[in-house]
């Protein structure tokens, strides 16, 4: 390497792997998310305690750095019912990070992160410069590295950046000796430039993430291949050789801390929300009674559950659903949240240069066919899942093997491709590089920077579970979701964003012809758009107006989308409603109990809402029109005598006569209610208390119901209709020719 290129790599190392020792908290929320608590706590364990148990010395490190916000996921593990615990993670990059982080704490594991980041750039470099100049070399590694997610995972104490430093130099040592594809030969100096010892050690670096996640093992069949067909079976020998010596001295290790090769056999594993520092958050089970049968095993899933190979998924084979597989791959390449192209901008230019400039290279081909392989296994293996789970930047599992894209570049050119990168980073990855622990914007997530241009031009991922900052709820059937900032739900409609275009998506698993909807303004005057799939509206809010519902019918011309999941089909529809003002709505939130500190300082907040509009959907018109208002009343039991203005319950047994189901999904659900009539018959309740129907009642079905009911504040004779209300749309009465239970009951004073 040159020396003014050394001299521009120091300068970027000093300032990257120093600041983050000067942050007061790693990470957006400010506490420890996902896995970290495992792998910070396993660090500190090792660095003071010499082992890989949880007691409560390191509950109280825990808290004495991170004592404002809850830690709710300490993944723990045992072999002896929870009297023994120990952390339930592969323990590597803990013990790499444990000098660092007995020194700087949570900031120190930062660090080494950086460190190792600061290293791909240096061995991407020198590899590059095999075909490059020294400054195009660099120029090229510090995009695709920094330029990337990659620079996000920094910040996560997780072994991320750990596995992809393991691979980078697995195939910076495996892939630039000479080989049959022409490739480096610039070892360096002494025994680390002699071909055994860097097959030696290139085995060895790839074993120490095979060990933290095995499908990584595919990330070796280049170096293989190239051994293999260079027949340097000598070097080969010693790359399965390092291989292996790694693999059995991390499993050692792991024996010697904890009786088990990995965290991840002969274990019974949890997930546990920390709730003091005085107290164990996982107690010991009792033993099983005597006479319990030696074949009886605990419900799968429980704590009891002593599941014993936890990598026993690896070796299932998967159901292999073709359009789910291909919605998947989509969302792979190009999705809001996890496409390659926008979270790893230089992925694009690495694979069209390496179409352009290297496509002879067998080896090369052979590389990109074992990314290939990684990023399926994941899409096959844990459609659900495989972008990383509830926390993730981008694809947190793919990142692991990204390096590997680096290792198909060979020559740049032209030269000019570089601004290509840096400007795709720039208008991509900028909320992400800038304030890569999170942003304090209302509802944070890590994911708040799709909100941002241009993330809501590409795809959202439908069918993964698990992406945060989003609400989603059932109305009359469907399911709505949208994102938080601009989406509401509050009871059996949903509110969205004042001066804001909100996206909403509607899915079902059967096809809308039409959807009516209630829209309601907050302001006025304001102006409503709706538009879906072709089908819009605008309705204006004149000068007091607001509040007052107006009923619209949108006829889209088809589903936006249509997804597969095994066999059957989802419909999606992308609603997208632009309101041209607001007004500020404010609601008391009610938490959960303050038992394990969940939210440490309040039971109640009153929380804040610019809402635009209020949407209520009622269904299509079919649902809407459909008769279900025939009934049978069974056995009646009430009180004869009430106090005025008390409640009361009435046993009530119903049959539905009707043809249809009486559905229990709101807003338009089928409820229970009652009016209240005088001696005269003179109506003087109309809407009488909601009594809820649990579950939807299909025709010739019976149901008893102890139902809520009222007592007029005066005091008299009264009669008591007992009537079923189709909510937004008709009380049952109105459509069945006045079918109501009637009973006399006196409410006296």
């Amino acid at each position: 390497m040159q020396r003014p290129t050394s001299l521009v790599l120091l300068c970027l190392a000093a300032f990257l792997v120093l600041f983050p020792l000067t942050l007061v908290k790693p990470g957006w929320p400010a506490g420890l998310k996902a896995d970290e608590p495992a792998y910070y706590l396993m660090a500190l364990s090792l660095a003071h305690d010499f082992d890989l148990r949880c007691d409560l010395g390191d509950l109280r490190r825990l808290f004495d750095e991170f004592p404002d916000h809850p830690t709710r996921n300490l993944i723990l593990m045992t072999d002896d019912g929870w009297h023994t615990v120990w952390f339930g993670k592969p323990y590597l990059f803990s013990l790499l990070a444990a000098p660092l982080a007995a020194l700087f704490g949570a900031n120190g594991l930062v660090a080494l992160n950086m460190a190792l980041l600061v290293g791909m750039i240096a061995l991407g470099s020198r590899y590059l410069e095999r075909f490059n100049s020294g400054g195009t070399a660099l120029l090229f590694a510090s995009g695709f590295f920094v330029l990337s997610a990659a620079f996000a995972y920094v910040f996560w104490v997780q072994p991320e950046v750990f596995n992809m430093a393991a691979i980078t130099v697995c195939l910076y040592l495996g892939l630039t000796e000479p080989g049959g594809d022409g490739s480096l030969r610039r070892g360096l100096p002494g025994w680390l430039g002699r071909p055994l010892w860097r097959a030696l050690l290139s085995g060895a670096a790839l074993s120490l993430a095979v060990y933290n996640k095995p499908m990584l093992a595919a990330m070796g069949l280049p170096v293989v291949f190239a051994l293999a067909r260079g027949r340097r079976l000598r070097e080969l020998g010693a790359w399965l050789a390092g291989g292996a010596l790694a693999l059995a001295a991390a499993a050692g290790g792991a024996m010697a801390f904890t009786g088990h090769p990995s965290a991840y056999l002969g274990v019974a594993r949890a997930g546990v929300k920390v709730c003091s520092p005085h107290e164990m958050p996982i107690q010991p089970l009792p033993p099983p009674p005597p006479s319990a049968a030696p074949e009886e095993a605990p419900e799968r899933g429980s704590l009891a559950d002593e599941s014993r190979a936890s990598w026993l998924w690896l070796l299932h084979l998967p159901v292999l659903d073709p359009p789910w597989l291909f919605d998947n791959a989509r969302y792979f390449l190009w999705g809001r949240h996890t496409g390659l192209f926008l979270y790893f901008p230089f992925s694009l230019l690495a694979l069209g240069l390496f179409l352009v400039h290297g496509r002879r290279s067998a080896v090369r081909w052979a590389l990109a066919g074992s990314i290939a392989a990684v990023a399926l296994f994941f899409l096959l293996w844990i459609p659900f899942n495989w972008h990383g789970g509830g926390g993730f930047v981008g694809n947190r599992y793919f990142v692991n093997v990204y390096p590997g894209l680096l290792f198909l570049v060979t020559r740049i050119a032209p030269g000019w491709i570089h601004l290509v990168g840096y400007a795709a980073g720039g208008l991509l990855l900028g909320p992400t590089i800038f304030s890569p622990m999170g942003r304090v914007v209302p509802f944070p997530t890590m994911q708040a920077h799709v909100r941002n241009f241009p993330y809501p031009l590409f795809p959202l991922e439908l069918g993964v579970k698990g992406i945060p900052g989003y609400h989603e709820t059932t109305l009359a059937g469907a399911r709505f979701r949208g994102r938080q900032d601009v989406f509401l739900p509050r009871g059996p409609a949903v509110w969205v964003g004042g001066a804001a275009s909100t996206e909403v998506w509607i899915f079902s698993p059967e096809p809308l012809p039409e959807l009516v909807l209630r829209i309601a303004s907050f302001a006025a005057p304001n102006q409503v758009e709706l538009e879906l799939a072709g089908a819009r509206e605008r309705l204006d809010f004149a000068a007091g107006e607001a509040e007052q519902r107006r009923q619209v019918t949108l006829e889209p011309a088809g589903p936006t989308r249509t997804l597969s999941r095994d066999g059957a089909e989802a419909f999606y529809y992308r609603l997208e409603v632009r309101a041209a003002s607001g007004e500020v709505r404010e609601w008391t939130q009610h938490y959960p109990p303050r038992d394990c500190f969940y939210y440490p300082y309040m039971e109640t907040s009153v929380e804040s809402f610019y809402a635009g509009a209020e949407l209520t959907y009622l269904g299509t018109a079919e649902r809407l029109e459909r008769d279900l208002y025939a009934l049978a009343w069974g056995r009646v039991d009430a009180p004869e005598r009430v106090s005025a203005g008390a409640a009361f319950t009435v046993y009530t047994r119903v049959r539905n006569a009707s043809r249809e189901t009486w559905p229990a999904d709101p807003p338009t659900r089928v409820n229970l209610s009652y009016h209240w009539e005088d001696a005269e018959g003179r109506e003087v309740v109309r809407n009488g208390l909601r009594t809820v129907l649990e579950r939807p009642v299909p025709p010739g079905a019976r149901v008893a119901v102890e139902q809520t009911v009222e007592a007029p504040a005066e005091p008299g004779r009264y009669v008591l209709a007992l009537d079923l209300v189709y909510e937004e749309v008709a009380w049952f009465s109105s459509r069945n020719g006045g079918d109501v239970r009637r009973l006399k009951v006196d409410v006296v004073p």
